[in-house]
């Protein structure tokens, strides 16, 4: 190589890196299906050449590539184990909990994850690997997991940066808030509720309460907890509640194929279906067993990477076998667990891990049983395959009653499943029409993007690390508290206003009319 090329290539690379940026990822807890939502923004800011540093609980396998390059540090904290959200839930059956009322269940996580946060922060802050992060690392922008999120706004306050606040799933609560916006709780459902976003005078009560009591427990109670622990790492770091408000955008898991449309404010970016793409070949064991069936198809059952499918109670776990034995189609079946059933026709599947994108975007995919996690249906409608949904808990139960109402997928309970409900509705979803139409039309709607959902979070990633917050973007409205916001204060002022009017006037015409009176008398 001449020298004249060297020095172009110098100085390219020198460019290259002086627009390159800083970035430290944090997710705490991090399950594949959380995960999966970051995992595109980790890659493609590492393509375009930014240095990351992401701080989770267990390694990342989709970035093993990117590992053997010099702009990735991957910090794993291997005593945040994801079953911290809820340990019972790890000794408790799955499809047990399903039956529980969800509302209840969802109740006892979140009062057991308030319980967990002193331990979050302590095993994050004492390890030496975040230590060493937090010693001599640099950052022009934070990405914070909105998973147990306050765990990381001392890093954006520590390294004087702006941060970015990342759902996967729709914004929390006081994320708009945060913005400057509202919750909208008049048509925004609480995402862990089976509600719509028609809602009537009894559900709005519930839908506001419920929002506020989480958002207010959240500043009034675990806040002021673990202000102290706070303080012990970061001496000095402001409370809590100021240290969130400096939030400067957030993304959020949605996308109108398949959330509730609301307004945002200008620092929210949805990103709904980023993890999406398109079906690669499968292997060729795996295309010869969904090839065989021939214009019949395959069924593809899947529910998600935490549950074990050998945790089914035998009498329903029969159930799935005699049904699925009497289809035309073959079934793929995600089987985790060690107890695999013996008892199985030739139609039937079990693997580990499921290529489910593959699957799902395979040409003869007929069907997916699913438990409705919102990546699981995203993925469906971006590849146009119907739903029989079968929810546990927590968003689940949401995601499919909007499936079920955009139609192009049926429910059920776990507590409902007997052989002859199962079998018809599954027929239903896969000879009627109605249900690929309506599929197809949702995948249309989530694939007509003037860019793609990882172009839109890098271009606004950069860009917030570019503007330093990007503060000419915040409304100001962040500036006000909830009654000005919501013009209360106004309205008291005019209600005021109108009232004193009111009694003024009536005084006035009370006089009038005595004086009219005593005029008649006078002159009788």
């Amino acid at each position: 190589m001449s020298s004249y090329s060297s020095i172009a290539l110098s100085f390219l690379l020198s460019l290259s890196l002086a627009s390159s940026h800083n970035i430290l990822v944090f997710m705490p807890f991090g399950s594949h299906s959380h995960k999966a939502t970051l995992i595109p923004l980790v890659q493609g800011l590492l393509e375009r050449n930014h240095s990351v540093t992401f701080i989770t609980n267990q390694e990342s396998t989709d970035l093993r590539y990117h590992k053997m390059m010099y702009n990735l540090d991957e910090v794993v904290v291997p005593n945040l184990n994801y079953s911290m959200l809820d340990p019972e839930s790890a000794e408790q059956n799955f499809f047990e909990l399903a039956a529980q009322h969800s509302i209840r269940s969802q109740l006892k996580i979140f009062r057991h994850l308030s319980s967990q946060i002193d331990k979050v922060l302590e095993y994050t802050y004492t390890d030496a690997g975040v230590q060493s992060v937090l010693r001599h690392g640099q950052f022009d922008l934070v990405l914070l997991s909105q998973v147990i999120s306050y765990a990381g706004y001392p890093l954006a306050w520590h390294f004087r940066c702006p941060f970015i606040l990342s759902s996967p799933n729709v914004l929390m609560t006081d994320s708009a808030y945060l913005l400057g916006d509202s919750e909208h709780t008049e048509y925004v459902p609480f995402f862990l509720m089976a509600m719509t976003d028609k809602m009537n005078l009894a559900q709005r009560i519930i839908n506001t309460v419920i929002t506020h009591l989480l958002n207010f427990f959240q500043d009034t109670f675990i806040f002021p907890r673990i202000q102290p622990t706070i303080e012990k790492y970061f001496p000095g770091a402001p409370s809590l509640i100021e240290m969130k408000a400096n939030v400067s955008a957030a993304f959020a898991n949605t996308h109108p194929a398949f959330s509730y449309p609301r307004a945002y404010p200008p620092g929210v970016v949805e990103l709904g279906g980023i993890h999406c793409r398109p079906a690669e070949p499968l292997s060729r064991s795996i295309e010869e067993f969904v090839s065989g069936a021939g214009n019949d198809g395959f069924v593809l059952f899947g529910v998600g990477s935490i549950i074990p499918m050998d945790e089914m109670p035998r009498q329903m776990l029969d159930v799935f076998i005699r049904v699925f034995s009497r289809l035309r189609q073959r079934v793929v079946w995600q089987w985790r667990g060690t107890n695999k059933p013996a008892n199985l026709s030739d139609n039937i599947l079990l693997l580990d891990w499921l290529p489910q994108q593959d699957l799902l975007g395979h040409e003869k995919c007929r069907l997916f049983l699913t438990h409705g996690g919102l990546l699981s249906t995203q993925e469906a409608i971006y590849h146009g395959v119907p739903v029989l949904g079968l929810p546990f808990i927590s968003d689940q139960l949401l995601n499919m009653d909007k499936a079920v109402r955009d139609g192009y997928a049926l429910q059920l309970r776990w507590n409902q499943i007997e052989e002859k409900l199962l079998h018809r509705t599954i027929r239903q979803l896969i000879y009627k029409d109605t249900y690929v139409t309506n599929v197809k039309r949702r995948q249309s709607l989530l694939r007509d993007q003037s860019e793609t959902p990882l172009e839109r979070g890098l271009y606004w990633a950069e860009y917030i690390a570019r503007h330093k917050g990007a503060k000419h973007l915040q409304l100001g409205s962040r500036d006000l508290n909830r009654f000005q916001r919501s013009l209360i204060d106004v309205y008291l002022i005019l209600a005021t206003a109108t009232s004193l009017f009111i009694f003024v006037t009536w005084r006035c015409l009370r006089r009038f009319e005595f004086f009219i009176r005593f005029i008649k008398l006078d002159l009788f």
